[in-house]
Order: structure tokens, then sequence, then C-alpha cells
């Protein structure tokens, strides 16, 4: 089957388009890309680095035209997203693929352990070589919580979740979707950041479902707290949280669920 997404097209266009530029000092692909595990879905990671930040800002002006320049003859819609990091640009090509783009000069491009399989594209004088070899030997900095962060978010996913309960034990499926939606934005990813892929607890918080059926989200829902209560227990275990677990209120709602 013809892979959907062309992203052996665009790989091809990428590397000759920065090649043929000479503000690009370096380019590399990252992520599954860059450790040569990617398949016919994957986006592509890529990182374009510049010998200095006078260069980096002529290029992040241009940086639609230039994503547009890549393949020309595909549709494309990118837009900014600092809110992720600094120079961060996504571009959706209407072939299928997705390419994020990172801009970054020499001097602020530090080894990091999630650059330690890349597969450089374009490379100035062997700099990204030596790059390469330092990334290789940079540990794993794991996001973490702190007592603080994870009481608060303890607080909003007990009113959150108490509140799509009450609803669903109405009968109503309708009202707390949208509650239930943003009680698994605000709780997970933090959950999901902070613990370890080898984590059971982790698994467990990818299996929250929804549907129209009421009784049936209610017995995920007691899944989801299951999931929650042990997820959080790892937490504070992992980075030896002083957190306060309120055990008769917890048991009292664990009770009240298992009975509905």
């Amino acid at each position: 089957m013809k892979p959907l997404f062309e992203q052996d097209r665009v790989l091809v266009r990428l590397q000759q388009r920065v090649q043929g530029d000479r503000h690009i000092a370096a380019c590399f692909l990252a992520g599954s890309f860059g450790r040569r595990a990617e398949d016919a879905y994957s986006d592509m990671d890529v990182a374009l680095v510049f010998a200095d930040e006078l260069k980096l800002e002529r290029a992040w002006s241009e940086r639609r035209e230039f994503v547009r320049s890549v393949v020309p003859f595909v549709g494309v819609k990118s837009f900014d997203a600092v809110h992720v990091r600094p120079y961060f640009h996504i571009a959706l090509y209407s072939n299928g693929a997705k390419v994020d783009y990172r801009y970054e000069t020499k001097e602020a491009l530090q080894p990091s352990y999630w650059d330690r399989d890349i597969r450089i594209l374009k490379d100035d004088g062997g700099w990204l070589e030596a790059f390469r070899v330092q990334a290789m030997q940079a540990p794993l900095v794991q996001s973490r919580l702190t007592a603080d962060e994870l009481t608060a978010l303890d607080e909003r996913f007990w009113v959150m979740f108490m509140d799509v309960y009450r609803l669903l034990r109405r009968g109503d499926a309708d009202k707390p979707f949208t509650i239930y939606l943003e009680l698994l934005h605000f709780t997970l990813p933090p959950l999901l950041r902070a613990l370890p892929p080898e984590e059971p607890s982790r698994q467990q918080l990818l299996h929250a479902a929804f549907s129209s059926d009421t009784r049936q989200t209610i017995r995920q829902l007691v899944s989801l707290l299951d999931a929650y209560l042990a997820a959080r227990t790892a937490v504070i275990r992992r980075f030896d949280l002083d957190f306060e677990v309120d055990g008769r209120f917890e048991t009292a709602v664990k009770q009240l669920l298992h009975h509905s």
C-alpha cells in the first residue's frame, strides 16, 4: 500500500531546500525520523540551526514562506507554537505530512537526551557531528511535579470528577462530557509527563473513555479513579513528595461509586 503522507517526498525536498540556503548553518531530524524508526504516519521533527541570533530572527520572519517553499506544489497551513517552545513553527501539508520546525542558534542549542539520535541533513564543518556526540552523553531530565502542583491538580480533579459523576447518575450524558474533557486535559498530561513509560499506573491512565450510555461511563469513571489514585501514588513515591492523602474521603467516594 502506498504511504498516505508522502514523507519521503517532503524529506527529499527539505534536504534540497536547506542545502541551497546559505543562511542555514545546519539542519537535522530528531524524533522517530532521527532514530530511523518512522512509519507512514510519523510527523517530522526538524531543527534549523543558524550561526547567530540575527540570522535566526531574519529566517523566523520568513518562516511561512520557507515552509511553503519546501513542497511548493502542495498546499500548507502553518502556525506558531511558541507556547511549546520559542521559535517553534508547525506546518500541516495537504498531502497529510506534519512537520515541526525548530529554529535554533549554534550558541543557544544545548545537547540534550532528546537529540541523542538525529539524522543530519546539513552540517557546517562538522559542528553538528560534534553536537551529536555530546547529546549522546546527555542525561534524561524527567519532568516532575512539586507537592504544591500535585495539591492543586488533586483539588481540581476531585471537583470535576464529582461533577461528572453526579450528572451521570442523573442520567445526563451530554452536560458532563465537556467537564470530563476538561478533567482529562487538566489531569492526565502532568501525570503522564512525570511518570516513565514503564510505570504500570501510567498505562492505566491511557484507557479513559466516555459514552452516551451513562451506566457504562460510570463504570469507566471507576476505572479512571483507580488509575488516577495509582498514578498519584507513583508520583508521590517517585519524587518523595510531602503530600497528605485524605484516606477517609477517598475511601467513601470509592464505596459510593462501586455501589452505583
